[in-house]
């Protein structure tokens, strides 16, 4: 199991669990236990916010690092966790954008910023950014894909929204990632081995 806890899950994420734009109490709970289960688990977060806080406390003792665009919320969520484990991110390319090239995963660009970590060493990423009617997720869920290990883990979220159904079939399941657990509107997958 990883990091020793002092408070439970549900007690983690009770007060941001079902707040707007955020996973519900289950979905967190259900991807933090994922997490939990690596040990030294190195997790990267696409997007901050109010739960950000939360998987900190989750991942304890492990790297955890939050890539963002939002510089409101960099701002905000920076005062609660310090910047070192904030990197500033573009994403450049929309979803209109990739939808003209047919949805190619080839077409997909990642998104712009200085020392990227898409190295192919962390053992899970959560994509919850950018904001749903801003560029889509193509960008966040292909840089995932690059940067997590053989076997990693990632989740998405909001996966009841077409763009993110897209997403899915065509950056996961087209490169064969297995679906391993569906909860509401998050989906986890596991990379090929």
């Amino acid at each position: 199991m990883g990091a020793v806890m002092d408070l439970s899950l549900k007690e983690i994420f009770a007060e941001i669990g079902g707040q707007p734009n955020s996973c519900s109490l289950r979905e967190y709970c259900a991807w933090a236990r994922h997490v939990q289960s690596v040990p030294t688990c190195r997790l990267l977060v696409f997007g901050v916010g109010r739960d950000s806080t939360a998987w900190r406390e989750v991942n304890r003792g492990n790297s955890t690092l939050f890539l963002e665009n939002d510089e409101e919320w960099i701002k905000r969520v920076t005062a609660e966790i310090g910047s070192e484990h904030i990197r500033t991110m573009d994403y450049g390319q929309t979803f209109e954008e990739w939808k003209e090239t047919d949805f190619s995963e080839q077409a997909v660009l990642l998104p712009d910023m200085a020392d990227p970590p898409f190295d192919g060493s962390w053992d899970c990423a959560f994509v919850d950014a950018p904001w749903g009617p801003t560029f889509g997720r193509h960008q966040s869920t292909h840089a995932a894909t690059c940067a997590i290990k053989p076997g990693g883990l990632i989740a998405l979220h909001d996966c009841e929204r077409e763009r993110e159904q897209i997403v899915c079939k065509i950056l996961l399941e087209g490169r064969g990632y297995e679906l391993v657990e569906e909860i509401e509107r998050l989906r986890i997958y596991r990379a090929p081995g």
